[in-house]
């Protein structure tokens, strides 16, 4: 919570290693204005530490509480451009990340503390009843409200869980603002020229929303667009203090509590004082029809959807949205907890672990060259060698995960991030006490422990693998590739998994291995993953 934010910052940022106290370019807001305006450095580095390092200068000097907020105001600009281009180096990578890719996240988070730090520092002055901040009481808080948002944003974009002391300095400027009696009142923005009503409540929610939604289990775009989204709808959710009657669930957050809003079916009894209510209704009936009116025939920019966005990706964005928003889902507190083994690598390395051995690019049925079979002699009587069976051990080895695992899907984690490098919709084959099966990432993040999680989607049916190559009316035969089979069930038909850039409508595949000639043609796209695509088909 914010005590003596003054002299005390709930969140301190990081300075880089060694680096000097650096000294102040501005004594007030007009020179604030003038350096940001003079700031023409090239790169990203040197502009980071332009940056921080004037917000750093500027926690060590004695402000006017007005001028301070001023000067937040022009810095606040300033560091929501440099996150732009940090975000190109860190959004959604694959996790563990790369060394550049963690600073550009720390740094984004640091960048976006330190501001913080300045709105906070003039929340003291305020509530001592500074004359020249009440009238701007709203908008300070207001401000304070959407650097924590963007805060929950950095973290989502990074695959991270904001952490305890996030939430605690938004609920404590939430506090502050029903105490000071401006949650309502109406704000201007000029970085969200597209939102609509914004106030304390509004951003407090977007953020609570936009956490709620899950932003390790979304993709880039659907991250940006849900905060978009977020800036038109999240002022249809209201946090009252006191229960009110609804038939459908509520969503409920505690201001003395270290995480955001939860999702329930029902209101906990005897509710401690600090607990609000929200009631997601009508936020509910906005996101249903307009996925009924998408399924109707509308264009995602007649519902206010954006231009730059498809009927699919709209439907499957708002699908989503509404699992989160508005369906409660059971709790996993009981359910059995096991290890399973986790391989990664795409088709290639899912090809090997399903069938046993590699897929030889050369010839998929396993006869050698004169060199390799003149060293198969030296060997001695060997049968079924696999010459490049050593290399895919050491590429694809099994990792141990634990966690919760059931047929349709598993939610997994490490203390530490392993050999693999993760991330949404990438194909994983997982081995269990009896099966093989293949499945995909639907979720990437690691806790506030620091433990590495992963939530998998599991296939129904067996895998079986197939070479297979494209049937070609050139001269010149396509190279061969390797497929899985998954054979059709009581719940999909069968379908074919293939490396990415494979499906064509209409393209036809023909097998390679020993026995009759099967031929696949490839009739729909049902799942473009990362590393994947998987195929409805008819075969012939």
């Amino acid at each position: 919570m914010i005590q003596d934010t003054a002299s005390a910052p709930a969140l301190t940022p990081q300075a880089p290693a060694g680096e000097s106290e650096p000294l102040l370019a501005f004594s007030d807001a007009q020179g604030a204005s003038r350096w940001s305006k003079s700031l023409m450095i090239a790169g990203v580095a040197p502009r980071y530490e332009a940056i921080y390092g004037q917000l750093k200068a500027m926690a060590g000097t004695e402000f006017a509480p007005r001028e301070r907020a001023t000067i937040a105001e022009v810095m606040r600009e300033q560091v929501a451009l440099l996150h732009t281009e940090l975000a190109r180096r860190y959004a959604g990578k694959p996790q563990p990340a790369a060394d550049r890719e963690l600073e550009a996240a720390d740094q984004a988070i640091a960048l976006w503390q330190a501001l913080w730090e300045q709105y906070s520092a003039c929340l003291k002055p305020l509530l001592e009843g500074d004359q020249e901040l009440q009238g701007v009481k709203a908008k300070l808080l207001q401000r304070g409200l959407y650097v924590g948002k963007q805060m929950v944003l950095v973290h989502g974009l990074a695959r991270r869980v904001s952490p305890a002391s996030v939430w605690q300095e938004l609920h404590a400027y939430y506090r502050l603002a029903e105490m000071l009696d401006c949650t309502v009142t109406a704000v201007s923005d000029d970085l969200a020229p597209n939102a609509v009503g914004i106030s304390c409540y509004a951003t407090y929610c977007h953020a609570l929303l936009l956490d709620l939604a899950d932003p390790c289990a979304m993709t880039i775009r659907q991250i940006e667009l849900t905060d978009r989204w977020l800036g038109q709808w999240a002022r249809k959710v209201f946090p009252y203090a006191q229960q009110r009657e609804t038939e459908g669930p509520l969503i409920v957050v505690d201001l003395d509590g270290t995480t955001g809003a939860q999702l329930v079916a029902a209101s906990p009894h005897d509710s401690p004082p600090s607990l609000r209510y929200g009631y997601p209704g009508k936020l509910a009936t906005s996101v249903r029809g307009r996925l009924k009116r998408l399924t109707a025939g509308a264009s995602p920019a007649e519902l206010q959807l954006g231009q730059d966005t498809s009927v699919e990706g709209s439907a499957a964005l708002l699908k989503h949205l509404d699992t989160h928003w508005y369906q409660t889902r059971s709790s996993t507190a009981d359910e059995h907890r096991t290890s399973l083994d986790l391989t990664a690598g795409g088709v290639p390395a899912a090809y090997y672990r399903v069938g046993g051995r590699t897929f030889d690019r050369q010839d998929p049925l396993g006869r050698l060259t004169f060199q390799g079979a003149s060293h198969l002699q030296t060997l001695g009587a060997l049968t079924d060698y696999d010459r490049h069976k050593e290399e895919a051990e050491r590429n694809w080895p099994w990792e141990r995960w634990q966690g919760r695992y059931e047929w349709q899907d598993a939610t997994l984690a490490r203390s530490d991030g392993g050999r693999y490098r993760w991330f949404l919709e990438q194909l994983v084959v997982a081995r269990d006490e009896e099966n093989v099966r293949l499945g995909y990432v639907t979720r990437v993040a690691f806790d506030t422990r620091g433990d590495f999680a992963l939530t998998l989607a599991f296939w129904p049916g067996t895998p079986k693998t197939v070479a297979v190559r494209p049937l070609s009316i050139a001269f010149s035969e396509e190279p061969p590739m390797p497929a899985l089979l998954l054979a059709e069930t009581s719940e999909e038909q069968a379908t074919i998994i293939v490396p990415p850039r494979t499906f064509n409508a209409g393209r036809v595949l023909r097998s390679m291995d020993p026995g009759p000639e099967r031929k696949f043609r490839l009739l729909r796209l049902v799942q473009r993953g990362g590393d994947f695509e998987r195929v409805a088909f008819e075969e012939s």
